[in-house]
């Protein structure tokens, strides 16, 4: 059996899916991260460890590429130790991409048009003709607009207001508050600033439960962070210097389960272009591996 490998690395898990040269999944193995710029030794361990999962069931089998797509790619000094690992490992060609990259061609099926992504950070890449473009993806002291951290912000910088100008606390501040086991706004600053983007970012289905109860303020955050995923996804189409036939894919925890985020998304990219295309279903990034392997197979 001829077949491909796809890898997507992230910040928590590697996942390694086997797919036939038709796009069949033939079998799949799991690591621990796969995040170079988090432990680089233990990163190329766990994605070697997920290969070799994913390939073992496969009898009499001949891998014809691996195509790889890691978070944090971009920001590797020096690709070296991954790419020796890989030869040392596996006599397979391969190639390295950055995550967001593998997932345009899953949901896009290896075809031209943009992804936005919005998880515990945002990004929206664009391909087309062969020409790449992206808005976002600075980081959340840069940018990050419309994405968990940035939502999750907006309602602690809140409470400082509340704090400063003496209001009452609301619903969602006490909330909070309770969350963190804590009295006062006054005490923030303890869990803000030794808080990962992730533990901040997850406040985001507390702030969605008072949306949903009719909270306005809560209800605008949501509706903003899509107006700001909107307005970075128009910027790739102007880059990109599209005007018709638009296909625009969504990935990502609050773009894909938010419907006030998602709604919002869609309604400010339809005032500026009707025809737009959405593909809202989601797929494993690893398949966006067996198109990149197909077209350099060709």
């Amino acid at each position: 059996m001829n077949y491909i490998i796809g890898v997507d690395g992230g910040g928590t898990k590697t996942e390694a899916v086997a797919y036939d040269l038709d796009g069949n999944k033939i079998s799949e193995g799991i690591g621990g991260f796969g995040n170079l710029l988090i432990n680089e030794k233990k990163a190329i361990a766990n994605i070697i460890q997920a290969i070799e999962e994913c390939v073992m069931p496969i009898n009499n089998g001949s891998c014809h590429y691996i195509c790889l797509g890691l978070a944090g790619y971009g920001g590797v000094e020096n690709p070296k130790g991954i790419k020796s690992a890989l030869n040392r490992a596996f006599k397979a060609p391969f190639t390295i991409v950055n995550d967001a990259i593998i997932a345009h061609a899953a949901l896009l099926k290896g075809n031209d048009g943009i992804l936005t992504i919005s998880g515990t950070g945002s990004v929206s890449i664009g391909i087309h003709k062969g020409i790449e473009k992206s808005a976002g993806g600075w980081g959340h002291i840069l940018g990050d607009e419309g994405s968990g951290y940035w939502i999750a912000m907006q309602a602690f910088i809140k409470m400082t207001k509340e704090e400063d100008e003496g209001y009452i606390y609301s619903q969602l501040s006490k909330s909070i508050l309770h969350k963190l086991g804590y009295n006062s706004v006054m005490e923030l600053k303890k869990f803000i600033y030794s808080a990962t983007k992730s533990e901040i970012a997850a406040f985001v289905p507390l702030i969605v439960h008072h949306a949903v109860k009719g909270d306005g303020f809560s209800q605008n955050i949501l509706n903003q962070a899509g107006y700001h995923l909107s307005k970075q996804t128009l910027e790739v189409i102007k880059k990109l210097k599209l005007s018709e036939n638009v296909t625009i894919a969504i990935k990502g925890s609050i773009l894909t389960n938010i419907s006030l985020v998602q709604s919002s998304f869609i309604n400010h990219i339809k005032l500026e272009n009707p025809n737009v295309k959405f593909v809202l279903e989601d797929v494993s990034a690893t398949l966006g591996c067996y198109y990149i392997a197909l077209k350099h197979l060709k």
